[in-house]
């Protein structure tokens, strides 16, 4: 005998902190899972970033502050100048 679950029903369970906080520290703690979760979070911001003009820039603004990224981007064109 099983139950019908709903996808809201699962949604409640994730308001609780607790619970969210003790699957994200699962999730943390198995390199698959943990590998699996961030490709589809980069794929929705991949998508996210290519439709929002806004959301794009932000992003930009904020990767453009960060010294390292800054570094990889001045290894990057030189690379492209070298070719």
């Amino acid at each position: 005998m099983g139950l019908d679950i709903e996808k809201s029903d699962v949604r409640k369970l994730l308001e609780d902190e607790e619970l969210a906080e003790e699957v994200v520290k699962a999730i943390i703690d198995d390199p698959d899972a943990l590998e699996e979760l961030a490709e589809d979070v980069a794929d929705e911001l991949a998508d996210m970033i290519e439709d929002e003009p806004e959301l794009r820039r932000t992003i930009i603004d904020a990767a453009i502050a960060t010294p390292a990224f800054r570094q990889k981007v001045v290894r990057e064109l030189a690379k492209e100048i070298g070719d």
